[in-house]
């Protein structure tokens, strides 16, 4: 798993190296409430940022393989993973 903080630049590079993964938008002190989890070639966390100039800022990604991202949130940040309603139908 890869988080990325303050890191566009990586988090951009991931995306376009893993694009059979999956990546958890959250906020940057993740909480059980907000863990979206999106494929990696979803258009709503890829391109240029719909909101701000910055897709790690204010909301942090965590970047990695569906079954990783999930023990992560439950172990770790003590939630379920939210699908994306467009990438995740």
């Amino acid at each position: 798993m890869s988080p990325f903080i303050d890191d566009d630049a990586g988090y951009l590079k991931w995306l376009a190296e893993h694009p059979d993964e999956f990546v958890v938008n959250t906020a940057r002190k993740p909480h059980p409430s907000y863990l979206v989890l999106h494929r990696a070639t979803c258009t709503f966390i890829t391109g240029s940022p719909t909101r701000g100039t910055r897709w790690t800022g204010d909301y942090v990604k965590y970047c990695g393989g569906l079954s990783e991202l999930q023990s992560w949130a439950l172990t770790e940040v003590g939630g379920d993973l939210q699908p994306c309603g467009h990438c995740l139908k």
